[in-house]
């Protein structure tokens, strides 16, 4: 019988080396923000483009940009197919603007200075000294009044959304039962990417599309999509059989959250449902995305993400009781509650 061939595995990191690999992520992050401000992936879709060339067409320094683009093939955006030559590899591609799966305008909005979200995160220890947002220390208004003083950026910001919901909407669509309820209505639902999914896959179905009037104004195109225009802090339409609201409620802090939630609880039916698609912290120790996340919202919007337990708390104070928690296949949770009698 064959001796077994022993496993190789690598050494643990030094805490040492933990620590310069954590802090490296800010140096790849920013890397990788300004290949998207200067569209590299976009330059190299045709074929690969010597650094000469490409520093021509983007108006840089070709030996720092070499510099740039050398430091980022070692994480895997671009590889060297000749000596400074550079061509894509699968992940660039999706920095690339307007294809499929395009990460282009969620780098820029995250991650390039001007938007707001990356320069909060310079005031993050203002945010946890006082709990309020770096945002609004830094530009004196929360991020949607910012956003409409910048429609460059508003653009691009709801580019941003649209290709973080492309992997969402598919998974919600088919997560849950939604031929149960004859109308939906979306709640602060955009320009309609999460309810026309739960339509395209339930033909039986019915939506109401609720937002500002400006976003309702973009609405994609159906024939069973009603848009009504409104200020869910004010009233939202009575009557439909269920509500959801996608990445609405992490937006605010509890205070707000409930009365969002009330104004749809005075909305619905006894038999209704709401539906809330967020991301749910987990109360184990693990890397999570929800948690830094939260994180992300305590710094710029000032509201944040919560664990389970968080919103049955949060529904018990707006009329509701947790129902079920569903997990989709994209990582967010559809947080189902009733009405409480």
């Amino acid at each position: 019988m064959p001796e077994p061939v022993p496993v190789r595995t690598s050494p643990a990191p030094s805490p040492q080396e933990h620590i310069l690999e954590i802090m490296s992520g800010l140096w790849k992050s920013r890397a990788m923000a300004i290949a998207a401000e200067f569209e590299l992936a976009d330059l190299l879709a045709e074929g690969p483009l010597s650094i000469d060339v490409l520093a021509e067409r983007t108006k840089t320094h070709a030996s720092s940009l070499f510099r740039l683009m050398r430091a980022l093939e070692g994480i895997g955006l671009f590889m060297q197919v000749a000596p400074h030559v550079f061509a894509n590899t699968p992940t660039s591609t999706a920095m690339r603007r307007n294809v499929p799966g395009s990460q282009w305008a969620f780098i820029r909005t995250i991650l390039s200075t001007g938007f707001g979200q990356y320069d909060s995160w310079a005031e993050v220890k203002y945010s946890v000294e006082t709990g309020k947002t770096g945002f609004e220390k830094l530009y004196g208004v929360g991020p949607w009044d910012f956003f409409t003083t910048r429609p460059e950026i508003w653009a691009i910001f709801n580019d941003a959304m649209r290709a973080a919901s492309a992997a969402i909407s598919p998974a919600v669509a088919v997560a849950y039962d939604w031929k149960n309820f004859p109308v939906i209505a979306d709640i602060g639902g955009g320009v309609g990417s999460q309810l026309v999914a739960i339509l395209d896959t339930h033909p039986s179905v019915h939506g109401i599309l609720f937002d500002a009037p400006p976003v309702v104004a973009q609405a994609i195109p159906h024939d069973r999509i009603e848009r009504i225009s409104g200020d869910f802090f004010k009233s939202v339409p009575a009557g439909a059989d269920a509500y959801t609201m996608r990445w609405i409620i992490h937006d605010w802090p509890d205070e707000q959250s409930i009365a969002i939630l009330k104004n749809i609880r005075k909305a619905m039916k006894p038999e209704s449902r709401l539906v809330l698609i967020e991301e749910i912290i987990p109360e184990t120790p693990e890397l999570s995305w929800a948690k830094w996340l939260d994180l992300h919202m305590l710094v710029v919007a000032g509201g944040r993400e919560r664990t389970a337990a968080e919103y049955k708390n949060l529904y018990g104070k707006s009329g509701f009781d947790l129902e079920q928690i569903i997990p989709t296949s994209a990582g967010s949770s559809l947080i189902i509650g009733r009405p409480r009698a």
